[in-house]
């Protein structure tokens, strides 16, 4: 496991509403100050967009980003 700290702007798969679903990371976790998130790297989930058998990892990117969190 390794642990990543993004901010809340960025465009990786973690922040997507196409991935895993509903659920999103199951391991994010939101830093003191709200502008920051921290979650495991390794974390892997289906994307919706690209296809239900298709895994991203939380730090891909991709054309069809679709942020989850309002700014």
């Amino acid at each position: 496991m390794s642990k990543v700290t993004l901010t809340r702007g960025q465009k990786h798969c973690v922040f997507c509403r196409y991935w895993n679903g509903t659920i999103g990371s199951t391991t994010i976790q939101i830093l003191p100050g709200g502008n920051a998130f921290q979650f495991d790297s390794n974390e892997k989930h289906s994307c919706f967009k690209k296809g239900r058998g298709m895994q991203m990892t939380a730090l891909q990117e991709c054309p069809y980003f679709m942020p989850r969190y309002d700014d």
